[in-house]
């Protein structure tokens, strides 16, 4: 067509114009993205100021395009604009992610103590003690021996006894028993006991009756009956015995034991009464 032509000659020029321009600014993009960019620093957080440098930063990007733009319709050469660094704001301590903190001299830093660094403690030795010695066990104070003094009347009522003791076992088809004195001695040493605390027992503070009477009757067997006399009646003291029930052991069972032959009746007069101790032996 002959009128389409004009219009592509006229075409042609703008479109490289257009294609020179667009190309010159990817160079000033470029550009500016070596001469604008600062050095990267730690990350800081600085409080807003309202001097305009934010604005600031961003207008470099925009003059740094423009003046790409310019300087391609100029034809003398402009000498390259000294590369210009944003201006860093200071560090605000209380508002930055990682404090920087000024370095401390060597000479100010104290030592760290660790528990291998420091020297072993000795324990002091303990003075040695002595052990102090144990003393030996008191021994048991033995009994005091007793006097006995026998008379007529005591006399009297340890053969009365022994009488009245035979006639019950007698009455029983029972073997009567002997007087023994060495056994008699030791019924009177017991009575005289009695007599000083003014009562009876069998184990007090003359022993017991196994320690006295075992070793007295020589055959490992034996009873003891023991009681008090008031006015001289004797025969109050058997008729309590025999009177009592029948039992393994007591009183009415020593003196009616077939198995016993010997005793030994003493007789002593207290304060208060008459003590009298009969010891059974086999």
């Amino acid at each position: 067509m002959p009128g389409a032509s004009p219009s592509r000659e006229q075409d042609g020029p703008l479109n490289l114009a257009a294609r020179l321009g667009l190309y010159v600014m990817l160079a000033g993009l470029v550009l500016a993205s070596f001469t604008l960019t600062p050095e990267r620093s730690a990350p800081t957080i600085a409080a807003p100021k309202n001097d305009g440098q934010t604005e600031a930063r961003i207008m470099h990007v925009s003059r740094g395009v423009i003046r790409g733009l310019r300087e391609f319709e100029r034809t003398e050469p402009i000498a390259k604009p000294s590369p210009t660094l944003s201006p860093t704001p200071e560090p605000n301590d209380t508002l930055s992610v990682e404090a920087v903190r000024e370095p401390v001299p060597a000479a100010a830093i104290e030592p760290v103590v660790t528990v291998e660094s420091l020297p072993a403690a000795t324990a002091e030795p303990e003075p040695a003690t002595t052990p102090e010695a144990t003393p030996p066990p008191t021994p048991r104070p033995a009994p005091r021996p007793v006097v006995v003094v026998t008379n007529p009347t005591t006399l009297w009522a340890e053969t009365h006894m022994l009488e009245l003791m035979n006639a019950s076992r007698l009455r029983a088809g029972l073997v009567p028993l002997a007087m023994d004195v060495a056994v008699a001695n030791t019924a009177r040493a017991h009575s005289s006991s009695e007599a000083h605390v003014r009562f009876v027992y069998h184990d007090g503070p003359d022993g017991t009756a196994n320690s006295r009477d075992v070793s007295a009757c020589g055959t490992g067997w034996y009873g003891e009956n023991t009681g008090k006399i008031w006015n001289d009646n004797v025969d109050a003291l058997h008729i309590e015995f025999i009177n009592e029930p029948w039992e393994p052991i007591n009183h009415r069972t020593n003196i009616m034991d077939p198995a016993f032959r010997r005793v030994g009746v003493g007789a002593v007069i207290g304060s208060d009464a008459m003590y009298m101790t009969m010891v059974f032996c086999r």
